[in-house]
């Protein structure tokens, strides 16, 4: 299994996982939105890395990926990407429009991204779904309602992939690492992630790397390595 799906990875977590796996020798067909210099210069360093710039909020986009992904023939699923903002306002001042915004820019996507990897995936009887969560819903932060919610339904569609699939030799699990301060986090108040930090048990903040080499277990953790929630946050919660 060396063919790898991965949303989200010209930044941050995405950027790590995507550079781990391609000095591993992985082909990676990964999504970009606005990171093109990063996508780029992936591309020209490794010959294995093939970047899809999408708008998944773009219909027409959408299914040209989808097409991309059924000639691309992929083994691995990694669903990392997210847009949006990790911290906004108090769930009752949280207008509905905003809630469906969220959930239909990030979570359809990884819905649509997964059934066309799945219907590959059973094609050969075997594959890897893995989806990058967040320990944030666990012990959520004010105003992550929006952003844990969506992280929620994903996990949830984790344990009913992970049931149906297994017996085509399709396994699913789910990564929910601790907080790493990212692009993803810029317009967070500084003092917010600082006493985020100061709880974290390690004095080594968690970084993208560390999240990559629980990737590659999900990877090569075997047939019955299949439903588990995994959390890299050294205990944390």
């Amino acid at each position: 299994m060396k063919k790898v799906v991965l949303t989200g990875g010209s930044s941050g977590i995405g950027k790590e996982i995507n550079l781990f796996l391609l000095e591993k020798g992985y082909e990676v067909l990964f999504t970009y939105c606005h990171s093109e210099d990063s996508a780029r210069e992936i591309e020209n360093n490794f010959s294995g890395a093939k970047a899809f710039q999408i708008d998944f909020t773009s219909e027409g986009q959408m299914e040209a990926f989808l097409s991309e992904i059924e000639t691309f023939d992929p083994d691995i699923l990694i669903n990392n990407y997210y847009s949006g903002t990790f911290i906004g306002t108090y769930f009752h001042k949280t207008e509905a429009e905003k809630i469906f915004e969220d959930f239909r820019n990030n979570v359809m996507p990884a819905l649509q991204v997964t059934q066309k990897c799945i219907s590959t995936f059973r094609k050969k009887k075997l594959g890897r779904i893995i989806n990058i969560l967040s320990s944030s819903m666990v012990s959520p932060a004010i105003g992550t309602s929006v952003y844990n919610s969506n992280k929620a339904y994903l996990l949830q569609m984790s344990k009913s992939w992970a049931l149906e699939n297994v017996k085509f030799g399709i396994t699913c699990n789910s990564v929910s690492p601790s907080f790493i301060p990212t692009d993803f986090h810029k317009d967070m108040d500084e003092r917010m992630k600082e006493m985020i930090a100061s709880g974290y048990p390690l004095k080594d903040k968690l970084e993208g790397g560390d999240v990559a080499t629980i990737i590659e277990l999900c990877i090569n953790g075997g047939k019955h390595f299949n439903g588990n929630h995994l959390f890299v946050d050294a205990s944390h919660y």
